[in-house]
């Protein structure tokens, strides 16, 4: 069995966000309190740096803390590109039902926030594999290891989770797409604060490490309000964004012995919460066959030898006029010590939004710099650890 996490919204449709949520089930037992887990924690809290530590679960799911009220409540959540809205499981949720998936989360409770502010607005999240539903509330939310915290920021106060999320380490979701993709327009944490002039500059830089089958407890940065030069090499090109609402763009072509092998062109997205990378079920499937990839049904997976990972040759893709490379380190998830999963995924859209998610790999290879003002994404050279190895 494996883990692995997806988040991907396929589009807003008054208060319900249609979504694709996969899951990959894993090989060992579900750890019950993430946070600690993780050793997930503050820090920097007075100084000027702004980045905020994040975990990697065996390079299929990225989590990092936030904190909502004061004083603070603290939830692991996924920060997540893909999306817009910010939720957590309120203290209601599962009050009555023994069996419910909120039963081992962290809860917020407004009343025991002074600063927190009513809303009551109703939201419902759909995805692929379940909800979340609830209500709006406000309240002052701060990135866990940094000194920036959003008064009045507009979260959901879930009352409702489906029985799937009561199998994740997370606590709740922290979009930070545009506010054009978030449930009734509420705008997301870091709108909120370039709005508010409270960071130095309207970027965000996402640096993601690779760590094999291995957990790490500090498993790479979001830095927010400039650039990440101590993880990320110079920025090799700025993409204008076809859509602000995802962080959307245009992939050219794509392919292994030629970024040629593949040249329809389509929309994609940079998704911080897609373990994988999805893309066309014709382009995926002749990739993964070309990789010498199984595909295997029990897991709706590709998988490989993880002997083999070391022959794998680079997936190239061009953006932007520009040639690219995805490494085979970052090609591939640790399923176990012998088998890997190819980090690839059939999507089919129905012809509604992206053709294409490039999820964690892409940003393991590539630092991502969202500038939210000027509507592009920066694409940069990842500064991995040396000691990192097949």
């Amino acid at each position: 069995m494996k883990f692995g996490l997806v988040l991907y919204l396929l589009g807003v449709f008054g208060s319900f966000v249609w979504a694709k949520y996969q899951v990959r089930v894993q090989r060992a037992p579900i750890v019950k309190h993430a946070t600690q887990q993780y050793g997930l924690r503050r820090f920097d809290r007075f100084g000027l740096v702004q980045h905020q530590h994040v975990a990697d679960f065996r390079d299929f799911a990225y989590f990092g803390n936030i904190t909502l009220g004061t004083p603070e409540q603290t939830f692991l959540v996924v920060l997540d590109t893909g999306s817009s809205n910010v939720w957590v499981p309120d203290n209601s949720c599962g009050v009555n039902d023994q069996f419910s998936a909120c039963k081992h989360k962290n809860k917020y409770v407004a009343t025991e926030s002074d600063s927190y502010e009513k809303d009551g607005r109703q939201f419902s999240i759909q995805y692929g594999t379940g909800s979340a539903s609830g209500y709006f509330g406000k309240d002052t939310l701060c990135f866990s290891d940094t000194t920036l915290c959003i008064k009045s920021q507009v979260f959901g106060q879930a009352t409702h989770l489906a029985p799937f999320f009561g199998h994740q380490e997370i606590d709740g979701i922290l979009g930070l797409g545009f506010t054009e993709l978030a449930v009734n327009r509420a705008p997301p944490p870091f709108v909120n604060a370039v709005d508010q002039g409270l960071v130095d500059e309207p970027i965000f830089t996402v640096y993601l490490e690779h760590h094999g089958i291995n957990r790490a407890a500090s498993g790479g940065y979001f830095t927010y309000g400039g650039e990440d030069p101590e993880h990320c090499g110079e920025i090799i090109t700025w993409v204008p964004l076809s859509r602000a609402s995802y962080w959307q763009f245009r992939l050219d072509a794509i392919g292994i012995d030629s970024v040629t092998e593949h040249t329809t062109g389509w929309e994609v997205i940079s998704d911080t919460g897609t373990s994988f990378i999805g893309g066309p079920g014709n382009v995926i499937q002749d990739i993964a066959k070309r990789y010498g990839a199984k595909y295997d049904e029990f897991s709706d997976s590709y998988v490989v030898p993880c002997s083999k990972v070391k022959d794998l040759p680079p997936l190239k893709l061009k953006i932007n006029d520009l040639e690219f490379e995805i490494q085979a380190i970052n090609l591939v998830a640790y399923a176990d010590a012998t088998e890997c999963d190819l980090t690839l995924f059939d999507m089919y859209g129905g012809g509604f939004g992206p053709s294409w998610i490039l999820g964690d790999p892409f940003i393991r290879q590539f630092c991502n710099i969202h500038d939210v003002k000027n509507r592009r994404i920066g694409l940069a050279p990842s500064k991995q650890p040396e000691d990192v190895t097949f």
